[in-house]
């Protein structure tokens, strides 16, 4: 019973969304029909692959080799931040930062005077948060929109690639500005499994031809997910139920709002514009986070591209605005205590000052 009740009430999100499905349910009604079970089984197979490559510790290991590669600071903090975006893209920005940010964390650990500490830090979960956005498979939120407007991967591609081109830019920038000093940390590199990383990879590209609808969309699914399971049942208990059942719930709470016609009627005048879903994707971002705000607004207009361009680029901003900020914010405070402070006080100053940019570049995408 403790470890239910664990369960819910440690992730605030799901108790707050599984509190709002019971009232809606209540006053509505329950239907299986107003769950995707598309997005909820591509989110399945997923996370369990993605928990399978990071077991074969080939991310950490290709981490470990950069920074023994790298001679200074900056090489180290431009090259992590690009290793972030990129993998971030396939990985997931959650995984992205569990895994780069605490080996960043320990190299600076015999850098007490380097100045770019916390920047390095800030920067590594920003370009988790950005590169996580330019395919469909790199974080929830697009996932879903993804499948829920049944968008063509050329046209996902071509709304978010110069979001991508911008934010490289000014990762770069900002990378190259950092405090220049030697490194000469040594730690002992990571021994990947190559055949299971490579039977992961092989997963996840058959799983990512389904979502793409290049295979048959179930066979493919249950192949993957049997495949995993047999050779790695352990895997099972990683898997982040929590936010499937998070998913589950704010399905259900959108469900039953387009039941109701007063509220459905006020959101679908309220989401008209191009510019009025942009802005509601980016604003209600920044209170409950991208991934339910994309839930909470697709059902109640048609506009995919702003409302695509809205919660990616409403990652952005305050610590709420994605899972990830928090995440690595928590990881900051866990493992490096004395730069929590400063770490809150950048990432709030550069998070503002990217959002305000990008915030442009969507504006301009859009018109």
């Amino acid at each position: 019973m403790k470890k239910v009740c664990h369960f819910f009430t440690s992730d605030r999100l799901l108790l707050v969304s599984l509190l709002l499905a019971l009232v809606s349910c209540l006053v509505g009604q329950f239907q299986l029909a107003y769950i995707d079970d598309t997005v909820i089984l591509t989110l399945f197979a997923l996370m369990l692959t993605i928990q399978g490559l990071e077991e074969t510790v080939f991310l950490r290991w290709l981490a470990q080799k950069i920074i023994q590669l790298s001679p200074t600071t900056r090489h180290v903090v431009f090259s992590m931040t690009l290793l972030s975006f990129f993998s971030a893209m396939i990985l997931t920005n959650d995984v992205a930062i569990l895994t780069l940010l605490p080996l960043y964390l320990k190299v600076i650990q015999y850098l007490a005077t380097f100045k770019g500490r916390v920047t390095g830090a800030v920067l590594i979960v920003i370009a988790a948060n950005l590169g996580s956005s330019v395919l469909p498979f790199g974080n929830p939120q697009n996932l879903f929109l993804f499948s829920h407007y049944q968008l063509s991967f050329g046209k996902f591609l071509s709304w978010l690639l110069p979001v991508a081109v911008v934010s490289l830019v000014l990762l770069g920038l900002n990378a190259f500005v950092v405090e220049k000093r030697p490194v000469s940390e040594t730690t002992k590199l990571a021994r990947p499994a190559k055949k299971q990383t490579a039977f992961y990879m092989g997963v996840m590209l058959i799983l990512i031809l389904a979502v793409l609808h290049i295979l048959p969309y179930y066979v493919t699914m249950l192949i993957g997910i049997s495949a995993i399971v047999l050779s790695a049942p352990k895997l099972l208990k990683r898997v982040d139920y929590q936010l499937l059942l998070t998913f589950v719930c704010f399905f259900l709470v959108v469900g039953n709002l387009q039941e109701w016609q007063v509220i459905s009627a006020l959101f679908h005048q309220l989401l008209k514009s191009q510019v009025a879903v942009f802005f509601g994707g980016v604003i209600s971002s920044q209170v409950i986070s991208n991934v339910p705000a994309a839930i909470l607004l697709a059902p109640f207009t048609s506009q995919a591209q702003a409302l695509t361009l809205g919660v990616n680029i409403g990652g952005l901003g305050t610590l709420l605005a994605s899972l990830a900020n928090l995440i690595g914010y928590k990881l900051v405070r866990n493992l490096a205590p004395d730069l929590r402070k400063s770490f809150f006080k950048q990432f709030t100053l550069y998070n503002l000052l990217y959002l305000a940019i990008l915030i442009l570049v969507g504006i301009g995408i859009i018109y």
